[in-house]
């Protein structure tokens, strides 16, 4: 470090509590269920909880949902663009 740099000292435990907030449990998964509901029939929402984070996605639940994925890249089109737009 520089002299004369300002020196940062990172507060690791508190971006794993704010990673963990209730809020971003839920924040994630409306953005979750804005891509499935974009996808369409056969996808679904899905969230839960990690040890450093929490996490939602978006799944193909049925078979004729992961035909399609495998088709038409659903759950990289429309699912991806539908949460952008958030």
């Amino acid at each position: 470090m520089a002299a004369g740099q300002p020196r940062i000292d990172w507060n690791i435990e508190a971006f794993a509590q704010i990673r963990r907030l209730e809020g971003v449990k839920k924040a994630l998964y409306e953005l979750a269920k804005k891509g499935a509901n974009a996808a369409g029939d056969g996808f679904v929402a899905r969230a839960g909880d990690r040890p450093t984070r929490a996490r939602a996605a978006v799944i193909a639940a049925t078979i004729r949902a992961r035909h399609a994925n495998a088709r038409d890249h659903t759950l990289l089109g429309p699912v991806v663009d539908a949460m952008r737009e958030s």
